[in-house]
């Protein structure tokens, strides 16, 4: 037996789903306060790899990619430093790598990561971000969303821990969800972007225009003309139902 559900339970789950997330972002923070804390910290002395070797290689966790961004000087033997590793299926083994990117700003093939939403976001607000959905060329090749949230040490901004997790696996999952629910379920982001739908005209990246989105994360109450909107506590994502 099928049981119904509403809009309210489909962003409870997101909801959730993201504070389990961000738990998970506290942990691997919480293992590079004391050795970002030392003087003159090198790359060697983080100890975040078994941690986020063990999210990315649980069967029971979506996490696609994991692990910290330095900002710039925080070590001392690296201008810009990236600790991440995926992780991908082969023959039904998981195989996690480290990301292997161009931190010489002097080189032809550096990019600039403190320019990008997933790092200059929490930057500039000192609060957790959600990034995407969106095609991640460097590490996933997929539709992503990247969770991020600063890390401080000492009360200093230092970089930021995150994870990236497949909307394939979250769509899926959402899915069970969203189909128990007796009418039309479109998750957006805080641009109006469609991360999920129960309606496949609706698919991860079209843009819902002219949304009050900001408004609904804000906790107010716009009307609008089509949809009704129940925002996902603690994450930039509302749930629009056809009026």
């Amino acid at each position: 037996m099928t049981t119904t559900t509403n809009d309210t339970d489909v962003a409870r789950w997101v909801s959730d789903f993201g504070r389990w997330v961000f738990d998970q972002l506290d942990d691997i923070a919480a293992l590079l306060e004391g050795p970002l804390s030392a003087t003159a910290p090198r790359r060697a002395d983080l100890c975040i790899e078994q941690r986020c070797h063990d999210l990315l290689t649980d069967p029971q966790t979506p996490v696609a990619g994991a692990g910290a961004v330095l900002a710039p000087d925080v070590l001392s033997d690296a201008p810009y430093w990236l600790e991440w590793w995926t992780v991908e299926s082969r023959g039904g083994t998981h195989v996690v790598t480290k990301l292997a990117a161009e931190t010489d700003p002097r080189a032809i093939g550096f990019r600039d990561y403190t320019e990008l939403p997933w790092y200059a976001k929490p930057f500039e607000t000192g609060d957790r971000h959600v990034t995407g959905p969106y095609v991640d060329y460097v590490c996933t090749d997929q539709y992503t969303l990247t969770f991020t949230t600063p890390l401080l040490v000492d009360g200093s901004f230092s970089g930021v821990v995150g994870v990236d997790v497949l909307v394939a696996w979250f769509e899926e999952h959402l899915l069970d969800v969203m189909e128990t629910v007796d009418r039309t379920c479109v998750l957006v982001n805080a641009a109006g972007r469609v991360v999920t739908s129960s309606d496949p005209s609706w698919v991860t990246g079209d843009l819902l225009r002219g949304l009050p989105v900001q408004h609904w994360l804000r906790g107010e109450a716009p009307e609008h003309q089509e949809w009704a909107a129940t925002p996902c506590e603690g994450l930039p994502f509302v749930v629009l139902t056809p009026r």
